[in-house]
């Protein structure tokens, strides 16, 4: 167990920052108003920040500031300006997505804390590793990964680990979703996800032309995290910090379940056998719930995961319905939780007003009572009862931030002298070494009839009122028969507690400095500022040679490509691989391996394959494409004679991305596939002078990447790793409200991948794109067949090499065409 474990709470307003502080949270997370992941949120502006800081640090909280986004080439400025501004005013650390942004923070504020983002995707040891080497102190770890993993994580990784414990779950893996920009422009990469996945959906059987029966029509809609009952498994783990989602909830929400949290964590840090009161877990399911699931951190999958019921509040299961009488307009309901005056029901109908118990009204009624409640409206009999709304419990906790009342027992340390003819002195300590002196106005005279004691000393400097602190320990030195007003004692007292307040809002919990001998913008790399305001002209490659590399996904499409005039092939089948580097080498292709997009701790079959690959194949290898973190740093250890190239999932939307990955000589690095053209116009021009940069142009978009696969759950009832002939061979796609296919395919790990309805094409493009620095166009093949492959293959180089191409042979194939986000700005 971490010594220092964090209950990490979020913060989406002032009330909300109250409530996690006042109910035990001794971390907390909270997003400005610029580049935070959850822009929808009512986020904080910059002095809200500055007064949240003081607010915490003065008592004992540390404040990480989200910054989690992808960061466009003309926002670097103002980026770098915010973070600026956030290490002035003391944030403990700020929470990054965008690798670009880290050698420019490290290089302007080498001391201020950085956090690796959920939005990074770290779901291995090697991402952490990575990561770590790189700048971040602390790892967000996937939300995916079980308690096996993690531990197996934190006891090889010296970084700070923090994991999920409570709250919303994304369906697919963070980071790795495009699938709200894709359908709109509302980027999950910006912080402006639509939550596509809260919609409704049918499961559509390609092959026998019928939909798959659900329980349900929200096929993507997960429960929320619960990991109350089995928290001393994930405290085990050795984590550093227990992450509490919700940035967008009430701050009723935040109090209960960090409250919630902090005694369920006291008691098994205390007793790890202890029972927990199931008053705490009703208390979660009152307060908000989409269903609760234990997660994959603790082992659950499938439809466990899954709530494709109702994707909001599902509340408190309190009873059964006996009967409605319309003439009385009464409904009988059998209890088995308590129900009060002022709660709600999920039937509608607003706050209950009085409950009928024995021909008698009562505000009260237990499990197992038989009660009536006035109610206009039609219920079945046997229909269960939930109760979204727990008046008592709503109440209860407003207590603890609707007032100025302090509820935290911080503990101080004082020394009192007192000796004639000088001022009274006194000395306050915390447990921080904040340290303040502070003398009297007045001298301390000889006592003429009734005379100070320590007793009486202690009585008035303990007195601390509505402050946060408690007199822990108190050494008092003073000469006897000594006289001194009350009032002054009092008086100096205010006064310490005043100064070391000043003192402890202006510390900052995780740095070294001060916040008042911060630095300042005055150490922002020259050359940085020069590049970001350097734009590139129009036609910067003009009479540029391009090359087209096609992503294969058999070796059915290799061999029916294979004497086209390819440059590179990036092949994902690691069953085929050395078949497949044999059939290029004697055409003389460019062979580079794509591995694939998440490697887990104990998925170790592509790790082991590429430890004892052949030398043939090794050598026939020009490369690896990389699509996480971890990869890199295996590869970088491993394979350091071999090129790199980075895919379009590690997200490079900015030049200082693409600084970093040319900084650890990668061949081709591809651009994001929500990069738009008006912002690849926007790089500056030395980024373009390796003639490295890829762009997407033709293929079905990944739109989510998950760890649930609808298609085993929904037609079998499926459990992890029980794949079978028929995964392979059987083809489904979910079908949207508006008509919309999307086609999921599965791997060998049962990890599912959804695609677009349409495919990109950008055929049409290819000129622009070269014009403006483009010299690597990606053809991505997925389910095309051996003879639509060289098709379109053929015609994307007729059309670059000889600016002329088939639109009729283009437009016969089965498929219905886009152009992207080449010009659609995401948010």
């Amino acid at each position: 167990m971490n010594k220092n474990l964090e209950i990490l709470a979020p913060v989406g307003s002032f009330d909300a920052l109250k409530a996690a502080i006042n109910n035990g949270a001794n971390t907390v997370y909270l997003g400005g108003k610029e580049f935070s992941a959850r822009a929808s949120a009512n986020n904080f502006d910059r002095n809200e920040i500055k007064e949240a800081i003081s607010y915490a640090h003065l008592r004992g909280v540390s404040v990480f500031v989200t910054v989690n986004t992808l960061i466009k080439q003309n926002e670097i400025t103002d980026f770098l300006s915010y973070i600026g501004y956030l290490y002035e005013i003391g944030v403990d650390a700020v929470i990054l997505q965008d690798i670009g942004m880290v050698k420019l923070i490290k290089d302007s504020y080498p001391n201020l804390e950085l956090h690796a983002s959920t939005q990074m995707t770290a779901h291995s040891l090697e991402d952490v590793l990575f990561l770590e080497k790189i700048g971040f102190k602390r790892v967000v770890l996937a939300r995916e990964l079980s308690v096996k993993e993690i531990k197996y994580i934190t006891d090889n990784s010296s970084a700070d680990i923090e994991v999920f414990v409570h709250g919303a779950l994304c369906v697919a893996y963070s980071g790795q979703c495009l699938m709200s920009s894709i359908l709109g422009t509302r980027s999950g990469n910006r912080g402006r996800c639509a939550q596509p996945c809260r919609q409704k959906y049918k499961m559509y059987d390609m092959d026998n032309n019928t939909y798959i029966n659900t329980d349900g029509s929200y096929l993507l809609s997960p429960r929320d995290l619960n990991t109350v009952e089995e928290i001393g498994k994930i405290i085990d783990t050795n984590v550093l910090s227990l992450k509490i989602e919700g940035r967008m909830k009430k701050p009723e929400y935040v109090a209960t379940v960090v409250s919630t949290y902090k005694k369920v964590i006291d008691m098994y840090l205390k007793d790890p056998l202890s029972k927990i009161d199931s008053k705490y877990i009703d208390d979660l399911y009152s307060i908000f719930n989409r269903g609760f699931t234990k997660g994959y951190i603790l082992d659950e999958v499938g439809i466990d995961i899954m709530n494709s019921k109702k994707p909001n509040n599902q509340g408190l299961c309190i009873g059964t319905v006996l009967g409605y009488n319309s003439k009385t307009k009464k409904l009988k309901i059998f209890l088995e939780k308590d129900l009060k005056k002022g709660d709600c029901l999920n039937i509608g109908g607003g706050n209950i007003g009085r409950i009928i118990k024995n021909k008698e009204i009562t505000d009260y009624a237990k499990a197992s009572d038989i009660v009536e409640i006035d109610f206009v409206g039609s219920v079945s009999k046997g229909v269960k009862l939930y109760k979204t709304l727990d008046q008592d419990l709503i109440n209860k906790s407003r207590d603890t931030f609707a007032t100025d009342k302090e509820l935290l027992n911080i503990p101080i340390y004082m020394d009192a002298f007192l000796f004639q003819g000088s001022p009274i002195i006194i000395n306050v300590e915390d447990d921080y070494g904040n340290f303040v002196s502070v003398t009297g106005e007045k001298n301390i005279e000889k006592a003429l009839k009734v005379s100070l004691d320590k007793e009486k000393v202690e009585k008035q400097l303990s007195k601390l009122g509505n402050t946060p602190y408690y007199l822990k320990k108190i050494n008092i030195d003073i000469q006897e028969n000594s006289s001194l007003p009350i009032s002054e004692i009092n008086n100096i007292r205010r006064n310490a507690i005043e100064k070391l307040n000043e003192i402890r809002k202006n510390m900052s919990l995780s740095r070294k400095d001060n916040i008042n001998t911060a630095n300042k913008d005055s150490n922002i790399d020259k050359e940085n500022k020069l590049q970001i305001n350097k734009f590139s002209p129009y036609l910067i490659n003009k009479g540029e040679t391009c090359k087209f590399n096609v992503s294969v996904s058999n070796i059915e499409q290799l061999k029916a490509i294979i004497d086209l005039d390819i440059d590179t092939i990036y092949y994902k089948d690691l069953n085929t691989l050395e078949l497949a580097s044999n059939l290029c080498l004697d055409k003389g292709i460019n062979f580079v391996y794509q591995m694939p997009r998440i490697i887990r701790v104990f998925e170790k079959k592509i790790y082991t394959y590429l430890d004892n690959i052949n030398e043939k194949t090794l050598n026939n290898l020009s490369g690896f494409r990389v699509n996480n973190y971890g990869e890199l740093n295996y590869l970088l250890d491993k394979f350091t004679h071999k090129s790199l190239y980075i895919s379009p999932w590690l997200n490079v939307i900015n030049a200082n991305s693409v600084d970093f990955y040319n900084s650890i000589n990668s061949t081709v690095i591809s651009l994001s596939q929500e990069m738009s053209l008006n912002q690849i116009k926007n790089l500056p021009k030395y980024v373009f002078k390796n003639h490295n940069l890829e762009y997407l142009v033709y293929g079905k978009r990944e739109m989510m990447l998950s760890e649930y696969c609808p298609m085993g759950v929904l037609t079998k009832d499926c459990k992890k790793n029980k794949r079978d002939a028929l995964c392979k061979q059987s083809k489904y796609s979910l079908e949207s409200s508006n008509g919309d296919k999307y086609r999921l395919t599965q791997d060998e790990n049962c990890r599912t991948t959804i695609y677009s309805n349409d495919t990109l094409n950008l055929i049409n493009e290819l000129s622009v794109l070269s014009e403006n620095g483009i010299t690597n166009f990606e053809i991505s093949l997925t389910f095309e067949t051996p003879s639509e492959a060289k098709i379109i293959v053929s015609e994307f180089l007729n059309a670059k090499k000889y600016n002329k191409y088939s639109s009729d042979t283009l437009n016969s194939l089965p498929y219905e065409y886009e152009i992207g986000h080449l010009y659609k700005e995401i948010d």
